[in-house]
């Protein structure tokens, strides 16, 4: 698939940011005890897949898998379409679970992955399947979760309210169940399920309360799923695949909690131990870094060019812009819009609910929910959405993709085309920021209470006034 790459980002690797000097910050990277063994020998696709048989071998605090799986076992993979060079990890999970003698194994991708995206990665599984070392080619199916289809769900357990919370049926028929994330700070730093599941594979009446903060999660979810262990893969700063881990969900958030708990930091790696001889690299803390022009570079495969990871990129840049400061977002989208971003951004396309009013939740109140499924209309990215309109209201947002320039203004965003226009921008400017792979540096959910959080020049007031 295309690269894509900032061609002017050069900036040493994140150590503190100065007024006036270009910082750069880079996804989150498991590293600690995993460092030795999680990198893939070079960027080749079969160095890639050898490194995920490797890892599901030998995972943290877990027996190899095969050992889990008993042959015919129908195995579901809970997929996040934003793991790095996902393809190639794919394929060397395939391989090890046809050595397993797995029999169905189901693909089930966020509901963010497109349809072409998911027709695209099951042919390519087909041709590793049908060549896996197994009694018989493994069965592979893909599918993205629909939350809003009831045919497609299954009961698996009451929230605190009582409400019903349903999971992909795929996940939860399944005799073996295997996340395979990207690692981001923010989830580990806003307590969200580190397996993954929940609520990215739940109903999306249940994505609604939610994101709306009227439920939480109920902890025996992923534990009635039997979730025993995952993989979870870093970018680098070029959006390749960094690290891939594999143990059990409390083993890796661990890493992640300890690695990151500032939630803003630079690769681990770029530290110069010498220079802190007494503190482990696991509890550095930086203060979060701003500048008046922040870059947000979706680096990265042609999947991770889409409007679900400009919204993330959007709200992770406008925790480190100063105020009336400028956003850049550089990509190389080139999809339309979905309605939810043109109804958001400024487009009144109508057709699904986003009420926050607690009146369309009152039983009976027929006009909040789809009449073909009897789940509310709802739409995990309106949260995204919402945070990003707010930071077009509050500053200047530019966008680099290929879209005709009309799509970008008409939701008052500006468009920038050029390298050299970038160069301009930031000569009138005193101090820049980048964050590579931007969309790494956010949560994968969203909900609407995440966004009374701090900014950063709120931050940064509070640490004057001490």
């Amino acid at each position: 698939m295309k690269r894509v790459s900032l061609p002017v980002v050069s900036a040493q690797q994140y150590r503190g940011a100065v007024e006036g000097e270009l910082w750069e910050l880079r996804p989150a990277a498991v590293a600690g005890s995993f460092s030795a063994r999680s990198q893939p020998v070079n960027d080749s696709p079969e160095a890639i897949a050898q490194l995920a048989t490797t890892m599901l071998q030998t995972p943290a605090d877990f027996p190899t898998i095969v050992e889990a799986i008993v042959p015919g076992d129908h195995v579901a993979l809970a997929v996040d379409p934003n793991v790095p060079r996902l393809n190639d990890v794919l394929r060397g999970v395939l391989n090890l679970l046809g050595r397993a003698n797995a029999g169905r194994v189901s693909v089930v991708l966020w509901s963010e992955a497109s349809e072409a995206f998911a027709k695209e990665l099951e042919d390519e599984l087909d041709g590793v399947a049908n060549n896996t070392d197994t009694l018989k080619p493994l069965n592979v199916e893909v599918v993205r979760h629909q939350p809003h289809r009831r045919e497609s769900l299954r009961y698996i357990v009451a929230d605190e309210n009582a409400e019903a919370v349903y999971i992909a049926k795929d996940l939860v028929d399944a005799d073996f169940t295997l996340p395979i994330l990207s690692a981001r700070a923010r989830d580990a730093i806003n307590n969200i399920d580190p397996t993954g599941i929940f609520p990215l594979f739940a109903d999306a009446a249940t994505q609604h309360r939610y994101q709306t903060g009227k439920t939480t999660e109920p902890s025996e979810a992923a534990w009635l799923l039997g979730v025993q262990v995952m993989m979870l893969a870093s970018a680098d700063a070029a959006g390749e695949l960094g690290r891939l881990v594999a143990g059990t969900p409390d083993a890796l958030r661990h890493e992640l909690t300890n690695l990151y708990a500032s939630g803003e930091t630079a690769d681990a790696e770029s530290w110069d131990a010498a220079e802190s001889p007494n503190q482990d690299q696991s509890s550095i803390s930086e203060t979060v870094p701003t500048a008046d022009l922040v870059v947000a570079a979706l680096d990265g495969d042609a999947a991770s060019q889409t409007w679900v990871n400009l919204a993330r990129a959007a709200i992770a840049a406008g925790r480190h812009v100063t105020p009336g400061g400028t956003i850049v977002l550089w990509s190389e989208v080139a999809a339309a819009p979905d309605p939810v971003w043109s109804r958001e951004l400024g487009q009144g396309i109508t057709g699904i609910e986003s009420n926050e009013d607690d009146s369309d939740d009152q039983p009976g109140n027929e006009a909040s929910l789809d009449q073909d499924t009897a789940f509310r209309s709802w739409d995990a990215e309106t949260p995204l959405a919402r945070q990003w309109n707010q930071l077009i209201a509050d500053g200047h947002v530019l966008v680099h993709c290929q879209l005709e320039d009309d799509v970008i203004e008409s939701f008052g965003m500006g468009v920038i085309h050029s390298v050299d226009e970038l160069r301009t921008l930031g000569s009138r400017l005193s101090g820049a920021g980048v964050l590579r792979a931007a969309h790494y540096h956010t949560e994968s959910i969203t909900a609407f209470s995440m966004n009374e959080e701090p900014t950063s020049s709120d931050t940064a007031s509070e640490s004057e006034d001490q």
